[in-house]
This record gives structure tokens, sequence and C-alpha cells, in this order.
């Protein structure tokens, strides 16, 4: 009765499109992260994570079932990649660069989530999302589940 009706308001306020751009990337990536160490499939930097990364790659295909009243869904496919590769490349030669990316993360999700923005940029956003959790995931694994 009462319990059942408070659990789903919390589950649909979880859902609501102001939070779901927030958690959902980042939960999927360090959960992608986590699965790797625990399945101990391989190690935590450079080539080390490209299982996770590809698997964070194509799981950006979920674009495509968001409610149609976002549009250009390729578009934030595209962006999400864009994303992706902006996190990695760069990671290769910066051993540091992660924490730019979670830092340009958290920054974006002050307000990015606020505004209408085109559909490359939340899929920007999206990656950025999704890197910063592969990222975290990656270390919490290495010195928590290792």
């Amino acid at each position: 009765g009462h319990r059942q009706r408070r659990t789903s308001r919390v589950l649909s306020g979880l859902l609501q499109p102001s939070v779901w751009p927030v958690a959902v990337p980042s939960i999927l990536g360090f959960s992608i992260a986590c699965a790797d160490e625990i399945l101990s499939i391989q190690g935590l930097f450079g080539q080390a994570l490209l299982l996770p990364i590809l698997a964070l790659t194509t799981s950006s295909v979920l674009v495509m079932f968001l409610p149609d009243r976002y549009e250009s869904k390729f578009e934030c496919i595209l962006g999400i990649w864009l994303m992706i590769l902006l996190a990695v490349i760069p990671q290769l030669i910066f051993p540091i660069w992660f924490v730019l990316v979670i830092l340009f993360w958290l920054s974006q999700s002050l307000y990015v989530w606020k505004r209408n923005y085109p559909t490359f940029r939340l899929g920007i956003w999206l990656g950025a999302g999704g890197m910063s959790g592969l990222y975290l995931g990656s270390l919490f694994a290495f010195n928590v589940l290792s």
C-alpha cells in the first residue's frame, strides 16, 4: 500500500530526465570496469582497458531506446564515441588525463541537464560520464576488488 506507492514515487523520481543522464552512464562505466576486474579479464590502464572501452562504446546503442523526444539519436551516439576517443587517446600519452575527463564531466553535470542542448553535445556529456565511471571503476576495482 503506502510503502509501495512511496517506492514507486522514489523510482520514478530517479528516472526523471534530470537524473538518468548523470547516473546511468557513470554507473554503467563503473560496473563494466568492476566486472572486468572481478572476471580477471585484464589490468588497469593503457591497453588493459581496451575491452571495457569497447563494451562502453557498444553500450552507446542503448541511446536508440530513449523516448522519441530525444531527436537525432545517431548524433548522440557519435557524440558518445567522440568523447570516448577524446578520453582514451590522450590517456595513452598523459597518465593523469583521466582526472581531467572526470573534472570535465562533473563540471558539465552541474548545468547541461538544465538546458536543451543539441543531441551531439548531450552525447559528449554521456560519453564523458561513461568514461568517468570507467576510470573510477578501474581505480576502485584495482585498489579494492583485486
